[in-house]
């Protein structure tokens, strides 16, 4: 008994917070909004040095992907309703040359913006993990911490990356399986509505493995397994957290494309007065940082749910020893 309550002592008060009883999904969200105010210096400099020039870059492909997507959907309409074979096979080289640069284009960006999400990934959930113990996180101890565990985040996001991959050819072989790209079928709507909860375990499941990948000696499946075993009797909160960064992102993704389409108009927006212009840059700054703050924001949930599973999955293997013993 002694042991305990000087393990209790050496608690804090977030700690106690974090481990009480009344935890839900709803109190996760605002004790990670705790830590951000107790932490601002280092999670600004975060934000600062790696989330926002990652926001920045993807919204960049995003936007410079979306003038040549539009006219490689232009020229594949435009070979189908072409008088000879001579013209359609003309503009189908065409449409082959731009997706050519397309995919050159996404290779470039892709080497900084995933050295960025790493960095920002690891650097993130360690701040947190020190800030859910009381810790002090500096600068230089995020650097540290890059340096000691890029390895295995590196390991686990290929990992992921194959997991997502193997899901969404399963998804799209099942749609296609039902003949109907319209939910007003019962199979399609079946299969639209088991892929989404699917998708929202996934991406619950991923995030723990990801964490535990940059905070225990785990990578790979290995990761993976252990963010599985995480999720037991925590199910509903994860799916609950996972949805809502989803619903977050999704947001601001069609505030991009909705933003994008008027840009593409001319007409419309290049043409229009000085403050059109105006107000659109700063629309698109305004949904470049609300991108960055969910990415770290998801970061750090993540990380303050992955604290209260361990410590959920401790306590458990404790009381079911002290049983055993009895």
């Amino acid at each position: 008994m002694s042991e305990r309550h000087d393990g209790d002592d050496d608690e804090n008060n977030i700690d106690n917070a974090f481990s009480s009883q009344e935890n839900n999904c709803l109190t996760i969200l605002l004790n990670s909004l705790v830590l951000f105010s107790r932490n601002k210096r280092i999670f600004s400099l975060i934000f600062t040095l790696t989330v926002l020039p990652l926001s920045f870059l993807r919204f960049s492909l995003s936007f410079s992907c979306h003038a040549i997507k539009n006219h490689i959907y232009s020229l594949e309409a435009l070979a189908g309703y072409a008088l000879t074979r001579f013209e359609s096979q003309h503009v189908r080289e065409e449409s082959r040359a731009n997706a050519l640069s397309l995919l050159r284009l996404k290779f470039l960006y892709f080497p900084p913006s995933y050295l960025l999400s790493l960095v920002a990934a690891i650097t993130t959930v360690n701040s947190a993990h020190s800030a859910v113990h009381n810790r002090r996180f500096t600068l230089q101890s995020a650097i540290a911490s890059v340096k000691l565990t890029w390895k295995r985040p590196l390991v686990t996001t290929i990992c992921i990356y194959v997991v997502l991959v193997l899901y969404s050819q399963l998804f799209f072989v099942s749609a296609a399986v039902t003949g109907n790209n319209s939910l007003s079928t019962v199979p399609t709507l079946f299969v639209w509505a088991v892929g989404s909860v699917l998708q929202v375990h996934l991406m619950a499941v991923l995030g723990l493995a990801l964490v535990a990948s940059v905070l225990e000696d785990r990578f790979g499946f290995d990761a993976v397994r252990v963010g599985s075993g995480m999720m037991e009797g925590r199910m509903v909160c994860g799916w609950f957290l996972s949805f809502w960064f989803a619903l977050v992102s999704g947001l601001i993704g069609w505030g991009w494309e909705k933003l994008m389409a008027a840009m593409m108009d001319g007409e419309d927006f290049w043409k229009g007065n000085k403050w059109t212009v105006v107000v659109g840059s700063w629309e698109k700054v305004g949904l470049i940082c609300l991108h960055g703050i969910e990415v770290v924001w998801s970061y750090v949930v993540t990380t303050v749910f992955y604290c209260q599973c361990r410590k959920r999955h401790v306590s458990t293997n404790e009381n079911d020893s002290n049983v055993f013993t009895v």
